[in-house]
């Protein structure tokens, strides 16, 4: 545990964004284990999101960016802290602070085939109680329709903003990669931003990581012989409500120990032990999501323009066999 006087804008950092339900927690996991790297004390810190950004957390700023450090109370001063917030990549208070008081950060973005996207935070909806267990998928994207043509700005990316639906009600236009993304190549410099796809890296892992180190610069080996395991799965819940009142409670005590390491080590192997014996005793197999020929290619003709968009911003076509068409 460091006790330097350093400032946080000495430090260097990892700071993973990109798109939510593109295994942004397994990311941090791995990234995490790595000896170069200290994670947050959160995987989400989302310390730098706008105070009006519809997710909860224990620290934001709100003017004395030094409570950042708060969140890194066991780092040494010479490792790469690592902070996943994948919706910073959807708040433009975010880009500017990092921006402002991080210059030794480098950003990473994950992204993920936009409707295969919307399909699992169709499942994640439901799993948490946000949804209705007996509402179409079909249903679902004409809901998410409604709010675009409601509101046809993308109001996230504008500073004085209100968003006015919760995420879950936000997953149709936060599929628009470019449309966010180009803000942060606006930004930043192109040696200090990486983009990765969930795709690769459920199939590569290990090339993923490789790559990964070498753009934060430090030592690939480590991934040799690692054992890559997927965290955080969407999963078909039971109970719905019980479900919900667990990850409140699981929330609510994380807020109270993650910065008491004797308490919350000693309570995240207990977690390790005993969810996946919860999760086999409240969850049903999934079950398969039907999509309508019209909804499937409404969401093909409203994402395509920026799966253009992103592939010119970023240089490469992403692995999306659904866009293969465009290249």
């Amino acid at each position: 545990m460091s006790t330097s006087t350093k400032k946080v804008g000495d430090y260097q950092y990892l700071i993973v964004g990109g798109t939510t339900k593109a295994a942004t927690t397994s990311l941090f996991a791995y990234l995490a284990d790595h000896p170069a790297i200290c994670g947050a004390t959160y995987k989400e810190t989302r310390f730098f999101l706008g105070s009006n950004y519809p997710l909860p957390s224990k620290y934001r700023y709100t003017g004395d960016v030094e409570e950042y450090n708060l969140l890194f109370p066991l780092c040494d001063e010479n490792q790469v802290r690592l902070d996943s917030t994948p919706d910073y990549l959807y708040c433009p208070h975010a880009l500017e602070r990092i921006a402002k008081f991080l210059p030794h950060a480098k950003l990473v973005f994950s992204l993920r085939e936009p409707i295969s996207r919307l399909v699992s935070w169709y499942r994640f909806a439901k799993q948490i109680g946000k949804l209705p267990q007996d509402l179409s998928f079909d249903a679902y994207v004409k809901m998410l329709f409604d709010v675009v043509e409601e509101q046809p700005q993308m109001d996230n990316m504008s500073f004085d903003a209100k968003p006015i639906h919760e995420q879950y009600m936000q997953a149709l236009r936060q599929g628009c990669y470019a449309s966010y993304l180009k803000e942060y190549f606006k930004q930043f410099e192109s040696n200090r931003l990486y983009t990765l796809f969930y795709e690769d890296l459920a199939v590569h892992p290990s090339k993923v990581l490789t790559d990964l180190c070498n753009f934060a610069g430090i030592d690939a080996k480590f991934y040799e012989d690692y054992a890559f395991k997927v965290t955080n799965r969407t999963e078909t819940m039971k109970n719905t409500e019980f479900h919900k009142k667990y990850r409140d409670f699981r929330f609510r005590l994380r807020r109270w120990t993650h910065n008491k390491p004797i308490i919350h080590n000693p309570l995240k192997l207990l977690r390790r032990k005993i969810e996946p014996l919860y999760l086999r005793l409240n969850t049903r197999p999934t079950e398969n999501v039907n999509m309508s020929e019209v909804t499937q290619n409404r969401l093909v003709d409203y994402y395509k323009s920026d799966v253009r968009d992103l592939t010119e911003l970023i240089g490469k076509m992403p692995p999306w066999e659904q866009f293969s068409s465009l290249s």
